[in-house]
């Protein structure tokens, strides 16, 4: 498994990463032996890059993913990154709350510190008052709660999820606040790598590139667009049934589905099994992603992305074919 440098990190993690998350479901929903045959084949593949958070299974991802890598003597394998959802209290007292969030996440990871620690909410140009979303003004706050932990020696860097309102995500990618960003980036809506490219949805103006550009680590997240991009309504038993709201404005499950079945036909013409190899090669093929996070459900979606990440990047006449259509 290719393993690309993470931002100005000094890590490095692999092109194909393993979500924990629950959209996928595996690692909150799966039986410990599915979890445990998943994690000791990813650990045989090259796949070094994890990724949970408190809400995914209110902490079973956490807990389930270090029990897991505990029980496998893994941890010296991974790189580990997990999150916080600032809420409208949180606010009063970030760094307080920040280091609560995190203090409950190794006690179910197990550990006295983890790689990386994201900021798990959307960013907004101005303040929310329900508290659902950041504003820019708000991050200084936030981001130096942070860096805190870091000099505790609670996390190794810290990093944000970019997705928000364009001019707020480049701001963001744009600082010194944070070291990595989760990038929505995907086959149906590649605007995060290539701008102008977005179809019906946002166009986030090629962030990732910005990101890179300051020294940022890029973890590309929706790479499947949650499951869409099987071009089916159906979804497998471990996952999520619901998506919840859309995350880029615009990419709903159901457009996205729609859109899926034009990239299916593609993906045949161009010699792929599937519009889902399409949309894993088309990630990694952009060089400033550090990894491309896939949720599993079962072992045969595990195994169907590491053969597909094994064989690289789309080549350059694929990836104009891919772009033309968004």
């Amino acid at each position: 498994m290719e393993q690309r440098p993470f931002g100005r990190t000094g890590l490095r993690v692999s092109a194909l990463g393993f979500g924990c998350g629950n959209v996928g479901g595996l690692m909150v929903r799966g039986t410990h032996e599915q979890q445990v045959e998943a994690v000791k084949r990813a650990l045989d593949a090259g796949i070094t890059y994890f990724d949970t958070a408190p809400l995914y299974g209110n902490g079973l991802s956490e807990t389930h993913t270090g029990e897991v890598l505990t029980e496998l003597d893994a941890w010296d394998q991974v790189t580990l990154g997990t999150k916080v959802r600032m809420r409208l209290e949180d606010l009063d007292d970030p760094p307080a709350s920040i280091r609560a969030s995190l203090v409950a996440s190794l006690e179910r990871l197990g550990r006295d510190s983890v790689d990386l620690l994201q900021l798990h909410n959307t960013l907004r140009d101005a303040v929310d008052p329900s508290g659902g979303s950041i504003a820019t003004e708000q991050l200084d706050a936030i981001a130096h709660g942070m860096q805190a932990l870091v000099r505790e020696g609670l996390t190794r860097h810290i990093g944000f999820t970019g997705v928000g309102d364009t001019t707020a995500l480049h701001e963001n990618a744009a600082s010194n606040r944070f070291e990595t960003m989760q990038s929505y980036f995907n086959s149906i809506n590649p605007s995060a790598g290539h701008a102008g490219k977005a179809g019906p949805g946002q166009d986030m103006s090629g962030v990732i590139d910005v990101a890179a550009g300051s020294g940022l680590g890029v973890i590309a997240i929706r790479v499947m667009a949650g499951g869409a991009m099987t071009a089916q309504e159906a979804r497998s038993p471990l996952a999520s049934p619901s998506l919840g709201p859309a995350l880029v404005a615009g990419d709903t499950y159901e457009v996205d589905i729609s859109k899926a079945v034009w990239l299916e036909s593609l993906a045949k013409d161009l010699d792929l099994e599937s519009a889902l190899e399409l949309s894993l090669r088309f990630a990694i093929s952009k060089p400033e992603v550090s990894t491309a996070l896939v949720g599993y459900s079962d072992l045969s979606q595990l195994e169907s992305a590491i053969r597909w990440a094994d064989r690289g990047p789309l080549s350059a006449d694929q990836l104009a074919r891919v772009l033309a259509v968004a």
